[in-house]
């Protein structure tokens, strides 16, 4: 019962590939493995796009960071696990030039702030 649901609920590439297999088990493991390759491949896409992302001066601070978040919240779904620490680092090093003054307060402050918080307090800047 189990092998005929699986089937029924694939594409039928997926259906084809499968029909030989004696067991639902033999047949999630099968699966898991083609999306475990998919799942890697948008990873290092996403992880390309989020170290090549520099913010342009003069731009949008609140559409650059936006655009950080979501990435990394992409990375996130997709299995990357980077501490809130290194999001907020990860955004700030994209930053130009002229907010290397907010740079430097926060680090000299020692500032604890979550990415919606960061993204305040540049906003403001």
């Amino acid at each position: 019962m189990k092998r005929c649901c699986i089937r029924a609920s694939t594409e039928n590439v997926l259906q084809y590939q499968h029909q030989s297999m004696g067991s639902a088990n033999d047949m999630l493991e099968s699966a898991k493995e083609i999306f475990r390759e998919q799942n890697r491949s948008a990873k290092q896409t996403t992880m390309k796009a989020l170290l090549n992302t520099k913010m342009a001066e003069g731009s949008s601070v609140r559409d650059h960071v936006l655009k950080m978040m979501s990435l990394l919240n992409e990375l996130e779904v997709l299995g990357a696990v980077i501490d809130k620490e290194s999001q907020v680092e990860m955004v700030l090093q994209t930053l130009p030039d002229s907010f290397q003054q907010f740079r430097l307060n926060y680090n000299m402050n020692k500032m604890d702030l979550s990415l919606a918080k960061l993204l305040n307090e540049l906003q403001a800047t």
